[in-house]
């Protein structure tokens, strides 16, 4: 299985059925994934804040840095690839806390907010989702089956269900590779 990286700041959508879209590290940062089991179409953003800049050069220079840009963005250009909209599965991660719990900033709870608001802009809501808390973690999603995947740093690997369940190391393997 090919592997599409989406990076810090960037997004993507793919129709290649045997390509998985994969995002490491996220902390503060949120992975959202669109998957449309019908078109088999899957698209991913790895946000780093909740707001763009009042700056229209900074804005649009990375416009999938910026939660309320990166959202928007992601859900046109899987629609454009031929997803529909009422098909959508939403899928996000990330958002920790990880720097202390006294943060002035907060930035994993407000890229959260961001989230919830612009989903409920689009009249969407997550399946499934694995926000908030102190782990930073790293996702892939198969484009082909919309089943996504989360690992911890600390080996921990489990499916991005309703249900977080971990499932064994030689399980998950395979369906990596």
């Amino acid at each position: 299985m090919k592997e599409l990286v989406i990076g810090v700041g960037d997004g993507g959508v793919s129709r290649d059925a045997d390509a998985m879209l994969i995002t490491y590290a996220l902390g503060s940062c949120v992975a959202l994934m669109v998957h449309d089991p019908v078109a088999r179409i899957a698209g991913m953003v790895h946000y780093m804040l909740p707001e763009s800049p009042q700056s229209q050069p900074e804005r649009d220079a990375r416009p999938f840095k910026f939660a309320d840009t990166a959202i928007p963005l992601l859900l046109r250009a899987a629609l454009a690839q031929g997803a529909d909209r009422n098909r959508l599965k939403v899928f996000a991660a990330g958002g920790a806390q990880i720097m202390n719990d006294n943060s002035i900033f907060n930035v994993g709870k407000r890229n959260c907010l961001a989230l919830r608001k612009a989903l409920w802009k689009f009249g969407l809501v997550a399946h499934a989702e694995d926000i908030g808390g102190t782990t930073v973690r790293t996702v892939r999603m198969e484009v082909g089956s919309g089943r996504v995947w989360l690992q911890s740093p600390a080996g921990e690997r489990w499916e991005l269900n309703a249900r977080r369940k971990p499932v064994a190391a030689s399980t998950e393997e395979s369906s990596w590779r």
